[in-house]
């Protein structure tokens, strides 16, 4: 009797114990947990970014969500970068603008390969674009980069991961704001959502290249970073005549050997959203308001209805507190800055200096 009971607590406190050690690990190790399920899911989203488009209605919710997980990584891996670049942005110096290179990343593979067809001087001839029947390009409807006052208060805005289903939810939003955004589009989506692409350059809005398969560009040789960067540019421009297309790394990624073989203008953020991670309308809105300043760069993610609630609300509220609000090129310009190819950029100059 007196045995069993002995046996009993030993049993007991073993179970409490490793009860308790679980605990420990599970709140110690919580976040790489969080991060380890979302690479589980991109690798998901992956296989099904790269299929054919969908077309019925039905189906817009899943396939925006399937997808929308590169955001969230853009967010998880980057939000140093973007604190960093708010830092950088407090106290500006003669530097136009520019930013230190991302997520402690001062070097990379510095091979010696060729491009191998990408001489990086220019855009492929345009294949003939599906928005005309004559293979000219529709002219565009508004040209919202007119009209900026380089004295007054500028933010730009900027869309990553598309395009998607809700990409033309947000360009209603803009349209009926008169203002301008760019979109940082990415090559999967571009396939599968080309009439997105032609919508937005269409409507007047900046393109932006977010690359082919959203690789952190660090990691890769000259030659993938090439096929990623002007593979992508590539085939925009076989959809529009966009031509040379300003990029913005993926997670925010950026070092010399990214400076040396992306001769391109790149472009980070001021302001992260924080889209990608609540998926909640009032919480973007309330970051943004927090956060807008003169010159910034915004970063939210045309992949959820959340976001296109906020940008119908944060862009009548920007503009009250009377703020123009264009794409990055046209603060950029307003502002007196030729960003350079090569170069990485974070916000642009405020009005009084």
């Amino acid at each position: 009797m007196h045995r069993n009971a002995f046996r009993t607590r030993v049993l007991t406190i073993v179970w409490l114990f490793t009860a308790a050690l679980a605990l420990v690990l599970s709140v110690f190790y919580f976040d790489k947990l969080q991060r380890l399920y979302a690479q589980v899911e991109d690798t998901q989203a992956r296989a099904v970014g790269k299929k054919t488009e969908q077309t019925a209605a039905g189906q817009s919710l899943s396939s925006a969500q399937g997808k929308a997980d590169s955001g969230l990584r853009e967010g998880t891996d980057s939000a140093d970068t973007a604190k960093a670049g708010d830092k950088k942005a407090g106290s500006k110096t003669a530097d136009n603008g520019k930013g230190s290179p991302a997520n402690g990343d001062i070097a990379g593979p510095a091979d010696s390969e060729d491009f191998e067809g990408y001489d990086n001087t220019g855009p492929k001839e345009p294949e003939k674009p599906d928005s005309a029947e004559d293979g000219t390009a529709d002219e565009k409807t508004f040209d919202y980069t007119t009209g900026v006052d380089p004295d007054k208060p500028i933010i730009a805005l900027s869309f990553d991961d598309g395009p998607s289903v809700f990409t033309e939810r947000i360009v209603a939003a803009l349209q009926k704001n008169h203002v301008s955004a760019t979109f940082f589009m990415v090559g999967y989506n571009v396939e599968n959502h080309k009439s997105m692409v032609r919508l937005v350059y269409d409507s007047g809005f900046e393109l932006g290249n977010h690359t082919k398969d959203h690789k952190r560009l660090t990691d890769l040789s000259r030659k993938d970073m090439a096929e990623e960067v002007f593979g992508n540019e590539d085939l925009i421009n076989s959809i529009v005549p966009a031509g040379e297309i300003i990029v913005r790394p993926p997670y925010g990624s950026y070092n010399e050997t990214v400076s040396t073989a992306v001769q391109r203008p790149m472009f980070n953020w001021s302001v992260d959203s924080q889209d990608w991670k609540t998926r909640d309308a009032d919480s973007v809105v309330a970051q943004i308001k927090k956060d807008a300043k003169d010159g910034y760069i915004i970063l939210m993610h045309d992949l959820y209805e959340s976001t296109a609630e906020a940008t119908e609300r944060i862009v009548p509220w920007l503009l009250d507190q009377g703020y123009q609000v264009t794409d990055i090129s046209t603060m950029f310009k307003a502002r007196g800055v030729t960003p350079e190819k090569g170069e990485l950029y974070r916000y642009a100059p405020e009005a009084d200096e």
